[in-house]
């Protein structure tokens, strides 16, 4: 025979269980709504930009961090790059440092610091909106910057990123 103590036991078993299943359906759900309202899915791709002076079609990953980090700082021919970014607290320049750098915008920041206080570099060039740096990479030689797809029709040199 089971006991008062036993049954109560028994039935909290049961009703855990079914919290249990319930919490990992809802966390489940909760995962995929998520993934479908994210940016990136949301979002067109983002892609690098540079201005016609430069000669290059394509970066690998690496590159592209070694320019956006400041440890390269001069193109291939030896001329100044010039780097312009959307201010660090805007959705551009945050999907930016996931996506392209697979860095959070903080990390980007401590090493632009690192390398300006040190005397070993200039930061970024900041500005304030998509459209803002989209020309200032169109008028300024060796420069390069970031910008979604849809954005840049009158961009020539977009490059191709892994």
């Amino acid at each position: 025979m089971v006991s008062a103590r036993e049954m109560s036991l028994l039935t909290l078993t049961v009703k855990h269980k079914r919290c249990t299943h319930f919490t990992r359906f809802f966390a489940g759900c909760m995962m995929v709504i998520c993934s479908l309202f994210s940016p990136s899915v949301l979002a067109a791709k983002l892609d690098i930009i540079v201005n016609q002076s430069v000669n290059k079609a394509s970066f690998t990953r690496t590159e592209v961090r070694e320019i956006f980090t400041a440890s390269k700082q001069y193109w291939g021919d030896g001329s100044k790059i010039t780097v312009f970014v959307v201010e660090p607290s805007s959705t551009i320049h945050k999907a930016f440092c996931r996506e392209k750098l697979q860095m959070f915008p903080y990390q980007v920041e401590r090493l632009w610091n690192q390398i300006t206080f040190s005397g070993q570099g200039e930061l970024p060039v900041r500005v304030e909106s998509q459209e803002a740096l989209i020309q200032a990479v169109l008028n300024t030689p060796g420069a390069i910057g970031y910008a979604y797809q849809d954005a840049f029709t009158q961009v020539k040199n977009k490059v191709t990123t892994p």
